[in-house]
């Protein structure tokens, strides 16, 4: 075959694994546009309320029943892109009839429609954020449509995670939804159906020259006020070792933003906030 006509063949096929190298880059686990360095640990995300509260165990068969209707992975799919939801239905009580939100509160008492208020985060998205004056994300949506299944109005009260034990003690929530149910006092508190679960990771932007733990020498690292997350930073030994301290910013978001700036080399976070950064 003539030269001129391999040299065009040849630079197709080059193109070619190049455009598929591409792509196998893609599906490496890495949260564009960060790139993470190491994992640090779990989280749960669970319904948490006030101890004996009689609106425990009835939010708690609220979800249940949104989880068998597929209302969960629905909403996860639509803000996560996937169907993150650990909730799975109870089984169907053995005497037979099942229990809905609605017999659940007849056994309770029968209570006239009320209002729930409810503690949500509003600066992780995509969990929980406020834009533009309006609350949306996952955690949002799954409390709008735990409030339909219950037949209650529901209002939302901004919270962080740092302050579920004090917004619950006040009075000011009824209940806090999508927040770490370890955060909390067992003696004081129910932990309801946990209904997510994610990773607690060490990431850096793409672009960044750190590699690995040991590049991260007399840098910062910046963390939300997060107790769990705090507390993973601080008992995590090569992490300590090697970087110059952490600084607590309020929110996610304000977190993320010390790292676009440069205020910080790396972050600890939920790997969802740092796959979906933005709101969608």
């Amino acid at each position: 075959m003539h030269i001129r006509h391999i040299l065009p063949r040849l630079g197709a096929a080059l193109l070619s694994l190049a455009i598929l190298g591409a792509l196998g880059g893609c599906g490496q686990d890495e949260s564009a546009p960060f790139r993470v360095l190491e994992e640090l640990g779990a989280r749960d995300y669970a319904v948490i309320c006030r101890l004996n509260d009689r609106i425990a165990p009835q939010i708690d068969e609220a979800m249940n029943t949104l989880a068998a209707e597929g209302t969960l992975s629905s909403l996860s799919l639509r803000w996560l892109g996937r169907d993150a939801v650990t909730l799975k239905a109870k089984a169907k009580e053995a005497a037979g009839e099942p229990e809905d939100a609605e017999n659940a509160q007849e056994q309770e008492g029968a209570e006239e429609p009320r209002v729930l208020i409810v503690g949500v985060e509003t600066d992780a998205a995509p969990l929980s954020f406020s834009q533009n004056g309006s609350l949306g994300g996952l955690h949002v949506d799954i409390a709008a449509a735990l409030g339909e299944t219950l037949g209650w109005e529901v209002r939302y009260q901004p919270i962080s995670a740092g302050e579920v034990e004090t917004q619950l003690s006040s009075g000011n929530i009824d209940c806090a939804l999508g927040f770490d149910p370890d955060a909390v006092r067992p003696e004081k508190y129910s932990v309801g159906v946990t209904f997510l679960h994610s990773e607690i990771v060490l990431a850096v932007q793409q672009e960044s020259p750190v590699r690995r733990l040991r590049d991260l020498k007399e840098l910062t690292v910046g963390t939300p006020d997060d107790p769990l997350i705090t507390a993973l930073v601080r008992d995590d030994e090569s992490l300590t070792k090697y970087a110059a301290g952490a600084t607590v910013y309020r929110t996610p978001r304000r977190c993320l933003e010390a790292l676009e700036t440069g205020l910080c080399a790396a972050v600890v976070l939920d790997r969802m906030m740092l796959e979906h950064p933005e709101t969608v």
